[in-house]
C-alpha cells in the first residue's frame, strides 16, 4: 500500500524546483529533514536517481514521473512526494510536464518489492480522477486519504 508508506512530512506542494534535477534534489532533502534518509547518504542516492534519470526519464506520462533508484543506503521502502501545480519538464514520454512525482527508495537486495512498488504506483498514477484530485489539494493528510480511498477502490 503505497498511503501506508507515504509519510505527511515527506509530501512537497508546490516545490520550488524550476527543473526534474531540482526536485529529485529537494524531493531528497525533505527525506533528510524528516530522518527518512542520513544527510551523509544523500550524495550516493543522488548520484543513482541522476544515472537512472539519465538511462531514461522516469517521466511516464499522464503528468507524472516516478525517479527511483534501489539502494544500499536504506533498510526499507522510502517514498516522497512532490505536487507540481505549474507542472515541471520531466522529459516525460509524452512530452507533457509534470505535476505529480513519486520519488521511490528501495534496498539494494530487493528488487522484486521493487517491481512491484513501482508497479502499483503506476497503477494508482493512471487514475485520471485521483490525479486531478492530487493536483488540486492543498494539505499532505488530505493527499495520504486521497491515495488511501484510490487504493481501497482498487482492491473492491
Amino acid at each position: 500500500m503505497i498511503a501506508e508508506q507515504l509519510n505527511k512530512s515527506n509530501i512537497l506542494i508546490n516545490p520550488k524546483s524550476k527543473n526534474r534535477w531540482e526536485l529529485i534534489s529537494e524531493m531528497l532533502n525533505s527525506l533528510v529533514k524528516n530522518a527518512s534518509l542520513k544527510k551523509e547518504d544523500v550524495d550516493a542516492v543522488q548520484k543513482a536517481l541522476f544515472e537512472r534519470e539519465k538511462s531514461m526519464s522516469t517521466g511516464i506520462g499522464k503528468g507524472v514521473a516516478i525517479p527511483h533508484c534501489t539502494t544500499d543506503k536504506v533498510d526499507r521502502v522510502i517514498l516522497a512526494l512532490a505536487i507540481c501545480k505549474n507542472g515541471i519538464d520531466f522529459d516525460a514520454i509524452d512530452g507533457l510536464p509534470v505535476n505529480i512525482a513519486v520519488l521511490l527508495l528501495v534496498p539494494q537486495n530487493k528488487l522484486s518489492q521493487h517491481i512491484k512498488t513501482l508497479a502499483n504506483i503506476a497503477k494508482l498514477m493512471n487514475n485520471e480522477t485521483l490525479r486531478e484530485r492530487l493536483i488540486k489539494t492543498k494539505n499532505a493528510e488530505t493527499i495520504i486519504n486521497l491515495i488511501k480511498e484510490a487504493e481501497e477502490s482498487v482492491k473492491r
